[in-house]
């Protein structure tokens, strides 16, 4: 009887303390893993974790080189945009199309010899009238002196001298260009006092008067054909 009391307490206490150290192993265990699926690697975890760091690292320094060269692209854009406003005036004349200034002897040496075939046209007595007007004008345009033209225009009337009408053209051509130019004014004159007109050639040779036509007013004196005026009061106060 006191063998079995013994050994029934015996297997008590060991059953009590077999539950103590179960529930002591469930305490200190990870929850289970469902059927089939293996456990998990602490250090593989590790390994990712590290893995998505350096991508994003490596995205951070891709977006900073990106940006860098960015910034760059834009300072050396200024940079030309500066460079071409400070660009000279020559070069943006050159773009243009623009000639460079020609050579001032080289122009002057062109236009003479322009001038010089005009008069020589105009004086031709082969030219017709209106073309050697024409090219008396165009002498003009091209930077005659207004005294050269008015002697090529006298001269061509003189050249005329048996067609009066013809002649009067360019006489009167000549002394409305060079208002100081005596000669064309003493032709009409002639021209005048042959047609009995003494009232015009008195008015005619006053005026070669103002031009200073003193040497041209000496030949009234002793030229026949001005025998009509000679005497008059007012031609003789001219030929002082």
């Amino acid at each position: 009887m006191t063998t079995r009391l013994l050994a029934l307490l015996l297997a008590t206490s060991l059953f009590a303390c077999g539950d103590k150290a179960k529930d002591s192993a469930a305490d200190g265990k990870e929850p289970a893993t469902k059927q089939g699926e293996p456990a998990k690697d602490p250090a593989s975890e590790d390994g990712k974790a590290a893995d998505a760091d350096a991508k994003s690292a490596d995205a951070g320094g891709a977006i900073e080189a990106a940006g860098g060269s960015d910034a760059a692209d834009s300072s050396e854009a200024a940079a030309s945009e500066a460079a071409a406003s400070e660009a000279p005036a020559a070069s943006e004349a050159e773009t243009a199309g623009e000639a460079p200034p020609e050579d001032p002897a080289a122009a002057e040496a062109a236009k003479k010899e322009t001038v010089d075939k005009l008069v020589a046209e105009a004086t031709n007595k082969k030219t017709k009238d209106d073309r050697a007007i024409k090219a008396l004008e165009e002498a003009e345009a091209a930077g005659a002196e207004l005294p050269e033209l008015a002697k090529a225009a006298n001269k061509r009337g003189e050249s005329l001298s048996g067609d009066p009408e013809r002649a009067a053209k360019f006489f009167e051509w000549a002394k409305d260009k060079d208002e100081k130019f005596p000669d064309p004014v003493f032709n009409l004159a002639k021209q005048a006092v042959l047609t009995g007109d003494t009232e015009t050639t008195i008015t005619l040779l006053e005026e070669v008067k103002k031009r200073g036509g003193k040497k041209l007013l000496k030949q009234v004196g002793f030229d026949p054909l001005f025998e009509v005026v000679k005497d008059d009061p007012k031609v003789q106060a001219l030929m002082k």
